[in-house]
Formats: C-alpha cells, sequence, structure tokens
C-alpha cells in the first residue's frame, strides 16, 4: 500500500526503526529445494570483452488483465498494484516473455468487477491478477470457472471461497490466518470481551468470524457490534452502536473493540472519539484498513487511534527472510515494499513462467494445473511460495501496523509482529503463533505511549 517517504516498512522479517528482530527464516537448503527458478535477473547481461549489451529475444506474447481498485476504499493498495504490474511488464520481458497488461478499474465494486471481467474475457484474456476483495472475488468467481480464466488476488482473504479445483488463486493467506494472528494479540495478556464492528462484505465477515473464534478459545466473550453495508455513510450511527455493544459487557471486564473494515474506518474512528464510553477502550483493526492513507489524513480519526491501547494495530502479511531481492525496476516502481502489492508482482512472475515453459494459450484445468505447479515453491519477492490445496497461501508472518503521533503528525509504524508455528504451518486457534512488541518506540502517544511492554 502507498505510504508517505517518513513511513517506516519492513522489507525482511519484522525489521522496521527500532525493531530489528528477524524472525522468519527458512534454511537455505530448503529454499534452494522449493525454488523453481529466479525471475530476477536483469534484462541485459554485460560482456566480459565489450561495452556491449545483449537483449532477451521475445518469445511469447500474451494479454494479461489486471482488475484493480484504482478510485475506491481500497485505492491505496490498486495504485501500488498497477505500479509493481507495470515493472513485472519490464521483468518478464527479461524472461523472453512479453505481457500485453490490460489494468480495469472496479472502485472495489463487484458488479463493476464482473463487467471488466466480461470486458477481458471478450478481448481473449485468461488470466487476471485482482481482484483485490472478497466481495469482488465472490462476485466474478462463477463466470471465471465458466470461461476457462484464472483469478490471482493479492488481497482476497475469505476462507468462505477457499475452493479445490475452482479458478481462484490467492497470494495472500485466508482470514484462518490473518484472523488469529489478531486474536492472538487481542488476548495476549489474558480473556477479554471483544466488540466486533465490521463491513458486510465476504472478507471482513470471515475476519470477524475467525477473530472471535480465537478470542473465544482463550477464554473471552463476543458480543457482536453493528455491521454496516458498503453503501453506509451515517458513521456517527456507528459509532453510537459500537459504544451500545460496549454498554453490555460485564462492569469489571477487560474491554476491546474489532473494527474490520476498509478507508471507511477513519470516519467511524473519528465519531468514536467523541464517544465518552469508548475513550479508554483499544481498537484493533484488520488488512483492509492497514496502511490506509485515509485514516492518516483524517486527524480527528487518526488522533483517537494513536491514543487507543494498540494504536489500533491492524495485521499485513510481510515480506519473509526467505525472498528473492527485488529487481531494479521494481524497487523504483514501489521503493518501500508492500507485500500485497509485491504478491501481484510474484503472480505475474509465475504467470511468465508458465508462459514461457507452456505458451500463451492454455485454459480452464490445464491454466490452473500450470500455475499451480509452477506456483508450488516459487522464490519470489514476498518470499517461497507454498500453496494449500485450495490455492491459496498456506501462510505468512504479519507485521502489526499502527498509528503513532510523530512530530505533531500521525503515521502508520510496525508495532510488533507475528509468526505462525512454522514457515507451512498454519495457526489455528489452539495452536497459535509467537508475537513480538515494539509498540510506538518513536516516542509518540499512541500504543502505550511508546512502551515497548507487549500489549
Amino acid at each position: 500500500m502507498q505510504s508517505n517517504n517518513s513511513q517506516t516498512r519492513p522489507t525482511r522479517g519484522l525489521a522496521a526503526g527500532r525493531h530489528t528482530r528477524r524472525v522468519f527464516t527458512v534454511a537455505a537448503a530448503a529454499v534452494l529445494s522449493l525454488s523453481l527458478f529466479a525471475l530476477a535477473g536483469c534484462s541485459k547481461s554485460d560482456s566480459s570483452s565489450s561495452d556491449t549489451t545483449t537483449t532477451v529475444a521475445i518469445t511469447t506474447t500474451v494479454k494479461v488483465g489486471a482488475l484493480l481498485d484504482l478510485t475506491g476504499d481500497g485505492k491505496t493498495l490498486g495504485l501500488a498494484s498497477q505500479s509493481v504490474l507495470e515493472a513485472g511488464v519490464e521483468s518478464a520481458a527479461a524472461e523472453g516473455v512479453k505481457i500485453e497488461l490490460d489494468v480495469r478499474d472496479t472502485g472495489g465494486d463487484p458488479e463493476t468487477a464482473l463487467k471488466e471481467l466480461t470486458s477481458l474475457n471478450e478481448a481473449g484474456v485468461t488470466s487476471v491478477i485482482g481482484p483485490q476483495t472478497s466481495s469482488e472475488a465472490k462476485n466474478i468467481l462463477p463466470y471465471a470457472d465458466a470461461n476457462g480464466m484464472i483469478l490471482i488476488s493479492q488481497g482476497s482473504t475469505a476462507s468462505t471461497l477457499a475452493v479445490p479445483t475452482d479458478s481462484l488463486f490467492r497470494m495472500v493467506p485466508t482470514d484462518k490466518v490473518e484472523g488469529v494472528a489478531s486474536g492472538d494479540l487481542i488476548t495476549n495478556k489474558g480473556p477479554v470481551t471483544l466488540i466486533t464492528a465490521h463491513r458486510d462484505d465476504a472478507g471482513n465477515n470471515g475476519l470477524v468470524s475467525t477473530v472471535g473464534a480465537d478470542v473465544t478459545a482463550g477464554g473471552g466473550t463476543v458480543i457482536a457490534g453493528p455491521v454496516y453495508t458498503p453503501e453506509e455513510t451515517d458513521f456517527a450511527a456507528v459509532a453510537q452502536k459500537i459504544a451500545d455493544a460496549v454498554a453490555q459487557a460485564d462492569s469489571g471486564a477487560t474491554k476491546a473493540v474489532y473494527l474490520a473494515g476498509y478507508g471507511e474506518v477513519a470516519q467511524i474512528l473519528a465519531e468514536a472519539s467523541g464517544i465518552a464510553s469508548l475513550q479508554d477502550i483499544p481498537f484493533y483493526g484488520g488488512d483492509g484498513s492497514a496502511q490506509s492513507t485515509d485514516l492518516t489524513d483524517d486527524a480527528t480519526g487518526a488522533a483517537f487511534a494513536a491514543g487507543s491501547a494498540d494504536g489500533f494495530a491492524s495485521p499485513l502479511p510481510v515480506i519473509g527472510d526467505d525472498a528473492e531481492a527485488p529487481p531494479e525496476e521494481l524497487v523504483k516502481a514501489d521503493p518501500e515494499p508492500d507485500p500485497l502489492a509485491y504478491g501481484a508482482y510474484d503472480a505475474l512472475m509465475i504467470l511468465t513462467a508458465v508462459f514461457a515453459k507452456d505458451g500463451a494459450d492454455l485454459k480452464g484445468a490445464d491454466l490452473r494445473t500450470a500455475f499451480m505447479t509452477a506456483a508450488e515453491g516459487y522464490k519470489g519477492v514476498t518470499g517461497v511460495v507454498t500453496l494449500d490445496a485450495s490455492g491459496d497461501r498456506a501462510t505468512m508472518p504479519y507485521a502489526y501496523w499502527g498509528i503513532c503521533e510523530v512530530d505533531k503528525a500521525f503515521e502508520w509504524k510496525v508495532l510488533g509482529g507475528w509468526v505462525p508455528p512454522a514457515p507451512t504451518e498454519p495457526a489455528t486457534t489452539t495452536n497459535p503463533g509467537t508475537i513480538t512488541w515494539d509498540g510506538c518506540t518513536t516516542g509518540g502517544v499512541g500504543a502505550d505511549g511508546g512502551a515497548a511492554e507487549t500489549p
């Protein structure tokens, strides 16, 4: 996702700012045995006897579509994904594959996504990067299945879409993994009463379900708060409903709020800042709003998030220590690596491997099998890829991003991290991951006032 230049991102493990522990590693021998090949080579090679360069000959030309949110609530990820995919076209050319990239703006709308997918199919496209959200994926998946296309999402997490043999692949783990990462943090100091509030769509519904299950498994209680539609505009009412749900909790209970949505959470947090009963209750978020510029641009919402006990801690996947170094063209496109956007780049590079080996004419089951084979063990810029039976990333480490106040401004900072039980073993409610925590070590007011104590 996009950020300003002052924001620090972890590009390997969980290193960021003063948080320098590297906690996600894979033995070199295992990496080499899993990796099919590296696709990060230069497009030109230097000759030892002259200054001349040699350009790789193009052997295959193929159209690839991209369904991205360039104007809606998910535009931060959408615009970053567009930049890295354009860099990926250059990287693919270095492998002898000419990618004709056709980017379509869905605005995050499921019906628009279906309209654009239909248009891509009519243009002869069979491989599509995206869509970003589970609600879009759910709406277009039947059409993709029926027309021999594959979808490779860098942001969809709904476990309800994890179906073997369908046409959807995902470069991130499902909500079954992210939800445990959030639940583990929320219950890290013991049982809590969790109030949930979320946008009504497949991805956020799944996150709330998994987080709730994890909190319950930890001895806590879950109170269902407001569920609002994507068309909701009365966020003062949403914030009040959160307060009403908080009031249902036992007076002596340790309370927390899990708010899962997209850019609109900035307005909900801004409205919550004016409700006295919500002032001392920590709020946690999901990946849909993590690093959202809507929140850092909203001074009232950001101030409330920073003042929350954990800075509105929100998980995002981390680029693993086993990742391939990004090529020059990718670094130029996205100097501060975004793991989700980089997942789109890896998806395009895996497709490049398929096209280089099998040509551009595969469809349906043949295309799905070829992609699954090329993806398994692929060493990309997000790490070594392991897919589960449904074609989804099996697991990844996560960073907890949160809002911190720095020099009277608000920024997303890495507050801590979460590592799964094993590099290829998904965490569960009974098999949690490992948490590390720094908080706002910049000295800001968020995340326990800059303390390094684990929440």
